[in-house]
């Protein structure tokens, strides 16, 4: 292929690979050194636990070196999927990866960087789905936290000149190159503001043995604080090493000096249509799932070629061409005449004074909401990405409990118990001894192991939220407690407009899937809907 303008088409299979060899010149060995020492979880391991929160593992192939019969003996030990290939030409083992299983999307990756944020590759891979680019990849984050994702219509490509040397073992590099060809779309990582010059002083890959001395030092350091358990060891992200930096620098001098390979690359040919800010409610203030999904809509503007920003405050009038408030019902402190506005899910006075969008039903919505506006996740509209084989149902109930306390979730888990012997609750406290036997839990799972267990749960019990309407949306039956006044009177009016049965937290309803389901087009109606508006 080379000249011919790409064709883009729905991704209809995105596979994970990750190149890996055991002959590295400056630390051989490396991938299946244990970190920290004496663990018994090597850095492999540390990739693969962070990559299946965020695909499923049949979604996750390892490309290693033909003959390479170390890394063969060890993923096959642990039941892991791997490809072998040509040693130096690492694009042609990727380009005959893709063939063998069908991958027209690709999310690569290294095996030398084992603290992957899970958060920002499962924004990446959600947002490709949805977006129209060839390749992009969040920028500003840490050294070795990132990933990038392609379309292997691009990988195949081939420049009028040729393939060069630098092209077979850098295997996206002839895609950044060409840009003017290539929709190249880089997103701004979610990070607190003022973190790039921080950033740009992690190195969180290993290529050197003070790069592994770092690493394991904020291993058996500042990650301790988070837990030992498997599952806070693979869970800190880009977030915690800035914190963790502030406090003890000293560990991340060690490796920062360390020689990193560049190239010069041209910039991304961006056609921006301006700039848009968006202040949103945190996880604290409105839950898990509101936060999920603004910070997904962040990350699909850049895709139809808007620069994004997260706001802590209302900015200035004139500051941006646009402003999302993502905040319910949050004050409008300021007036905005330059500026254009558009209100998500806001019932405040302001809702007369600028556009609005509603991205679930409420009372003062009344019936002309529409359920199509519902935001379902890319990992439930799109077919590209979940499990290959659908499992079968674990769970009788799926349980959601947010931050509840110790004694509601108490209540909550003697009425689930009544129920069920085959229950998870994810969110709350841990269920007490009597319980324990009866009830799975988690404190909290990554986006795709929730939806996950979501699929495999014959029914779902939660507050008024996210996960109601992506359970409604795959057909589980469903009933609501409320944790609140206002919970309360939106599971009352569900219950009138969508026949979604209620209860309370000591008291389980019956289950029902309604009489309403959202659609699967929720984000590109209200991306379209931005475009039109701003």
């Amino acid at each position: 292929m080379n000249g011919t303008p790409l064709t883009r088409s729905p991704v209809r299979s995105l596979y994970a690979f990750v190149q890996a060899r055991t002959g590295s010149s400056r630390f051989p060995n490396k991938v299946l050194t244990e970190l920290p020492s004496d663990s018994g979880t090597v850095l492999l391991d540390h990739v693969h636990h962070r990559l299946d929160q965020v695909l499923p593992e049949s979604r996750i192939v390892y490309l290693i070196p033909e003959g390479d019969s170390a890394l063969e003996d060890f993923l096959s030990a642990r039941g892991r999927r791997f490809f072998s290939g040509s040693l130096e030409d690492v694009r042609a083992r990727y380009i005959s990866a893709a063939k063998t299983f069908g991958a027209d999307a690709i999310l690569r990756l290294t095996g030398d960087n084992p603290f992957y944020d899970v958060k920002h590759l499962s924004l990446l891979v959600f947002s490709f789905l949805e977006g129209g680019a060839d390749l992009s990849y969040f920028s500003g984050l840490p050294l070795g936290t990132g990933g990038e994702i392609f379309r292997t219509q691009a990988l195949l490509w081939e420049p009028p000149e040729g393939i060069k040397e630098r092209h077979r073992e850098h295997v996206s590099l002839h895609i950044k190159e060409t840009p003017e060809k290539f929709r190249i779309r880089p997103i701004t990582a979610i990070l607190p503001p003022g973190s790039s010059e921080i950033v740009s002083q992690l190195r969180m890959t290993i290529d050197t043995k003070e790069d592994y001395t770092a690493l394991e030092k904020l291993l058996n350091g500042p990650a301790k604080r988070i837990g030992t358990s498997a599952d806070a060891v693979f869970r800190f992200g880009a977030e915690e090493l800035l914190s963790w930096q502030a406090e003890f620098p000293e560990i991340f001098q060690i490796n920062r000096d360390v020689p990193q390979i560049r190239f010069p690359l041209p910039s991304p040919v961006l056609k921006s249509k301006g700039r848009i800010g968006l202040l949103i409610a945190g996880a604290k203030e409105f839950g898990s799932g509101h936060e999920a999904r603004s910070h997904l809509l962040y990350s699909l503007l850049p895709q139809r070629d808007w620069e994004t920003s997260l706001l802590q405050e209302l900015p200035e009038d004139g500051e941006f061409a646009g402003l999302i408030v993502d905040y319910r019902d949050l004050k409008m402190i300021r007036s905005y005449k330059k500026t254009k506005v558009l209100l998500l899910d806001h019932f405040g006075p302001e809702r007369m004074q600028y556009p609005h969008w509603d991205l679930l039903p409420h009372p003062l919505s009344g019936s002309s909401f529409d359920w199509e506006n519902i935001l379902i996740s890319p990992y439930l509209t799109q077919d590209g990405i979940g499990q290959e084989k659908e499992s079968e149902k674990c769970w009788e109930i799926f349980c959601y409990a947010g931050a509840l306390d110790g004694d509601t979730c108490d209540k909550l888990d003697d009425s689930l118990a009544q129920r069920s012997s085959s229950v998870f609750r994810v969110g709350g406290t841990p269920p007490k001894d009597r319980h324990s036997t009866k009830i799975g839990y988690s404190r909290r799972l990554s986006s795709m192991e929730y939806l996950e267990t979501l699929k495999k749960s014959g029914n779902f019990y939660g507050y008024f939220g996210q996960s109601l309407f992506e359970a409604m949306y795959l057909g589980i039956p469903s009933a609501t407690f409320p944790i609140s006044p206002v919970h309360k009177t939106l599971s009352e009016y569900l219950w009138k407009e969508a026949e979604i049965p209620y209860g309370d937290t000591d008291c389980l309803p019956s289950f029902s899937v309604g009489t309403r389901k959202p659609g699967s087009k929720g984000y590109d109606r209200i991306l379209e809907y931005i475009d039109i508006l701003f």
